[in-house]
């Protein structure tokens, strides 16, 4: 289990650097946010070019167009013949109407400027925050019925195994945050870097390169904490007393870690860009307070279920005297 988080992690990270430079160095783009909208990008500038490219060609590309549109409703048509429809998949037909606008937008990137507010200004920075709007607003819809298509898997009391299907959502899950936290957290800090060492000519600053350091020191803790998580769910599931209070009492340690590593880097940081904000300013970086509150979050619900699982640990040890 352990190897198999640590082989997670390292495929995450390499993945994460990989997604910057292509980002950054190959398709060049301004924003780390612009990866949101990269599929959809590629797919609107395809069917643009073969739609413009001839009649037959404008043809395909709206078969193209209705097809890829039309993949979540087609799914519904295929799970309701099966008997399998649930009440979530009512989202799949919001999906499919979303797809069939969005998909357009992006095939005719003009329109977008139609509907933009009135406080964004008509330029192409602009226009990046529409598309990532509009990307945002697919994943949503996408994650949305994903939860709850979850949670009626693991709430199902009728089927046999139940416990096992909620450890194995438990751990699913944390896994899940941590290849989200990994990967993302690697890909904007190394576009972040590539950015910066491009806007001035290949040369980072060794305060970049210190302020990196460390805001990834609780990061990285935090995906420690991560790991140790579902190593207790593990030994919770495997029924081990003896593990679960190894698992549970390393849990609380890297925790406790994790909050002072948190607290001083943070401090080091801020400190540090007061005593040389005058200087920060003459090497042209710019500096904003940091708190990282979710590593201080995470690590204090750690610390409480140490204590919970200690506390009814020794109430059950009572109980069993008694009996």
């Amino acid at each position: 289990m352990k190897s198999n988080i640590n082989k997670l992690i390292l495929i995450e990270v390499i993945a994460g650097i990989l997604f910057a430079f292509i980002a950054s160095k190959i398709l060049h783009m301004t924003a780390a946010l612009q990866i949101m909208y990269l599929p959809f990008e590629l797919i609107g500038k395809g069917l643009r070019f073969l739609s413009l490219s001839s009649a037959i060609g404008n043809v395909i590309a709206i078969i193209i167009y209705a097809a890829i549109s039309m993949i979540p409703a087609i799914y519904i048509i295929y799970q309701r013949k099966r008997g399998r429809t649930q009440k979530e998949d009512i989202l799949l037909v919001a999906f499919t109407g979303l797809l069939f606008y969005s998909l357009y937008m992006f095939i005719n990137p003009g329109l977008m400027y139609q509907k933009m507010p009135d406080i964004f200004s008509m330029d192409q920075s602009s226009l990046i925050v529409m598309k990532i709007i509009y990307a945002f607003i697919i994943y949503s819809v996408l994650i949305m019925w994903l939860i709850m298509k979850a949670i009626r898997f693991l709430g199902d009391d009728s089927q046999k195994n139940w416990k096992s299907r909620l450890y194995f959502g438990m751990k699913g899950l944390i896994a899940a945050l941590v290849s989200y936290y990994t990967l993302l957290i690697t890909y904007a800090k190394t576009f972040e870097l590539l950015h910066k060492s491009e806007n001035k000519l290949q040369n980072v600053s060794s305060i970049e390169w210190f302020k990196s350091v460390l805001q990834l020191l609780p990061i990285i803790m935090t995906i420690l904490l991560f790991i140790n998580i579902i190593h207790v769910v593990k030994a919770i599931e495997d029924h081990k007393e003896e593990q679960q209070m190894m698992t549970v009492a390393r849990l609380a340690s890297v925790a406790k870690v994790t909050a002072v590593v948190t607290v001083i880097s943070d401090f080091i940081l801020n400190f540090y860009q007061f005593l040389l904000g005058a200087t920060l300013q003459n090497v042209n970086v710019t500096f904003a307070p940091d708190v990282s509150m979710e590593p201080l979050i995470i690590a204090f619900g750690a610390l409480i279920f140490h204590e919970y699982f200690k506390r009814t640990k020794q109430l059950k040890e009572e109980n069993d005297q008694f009996i």
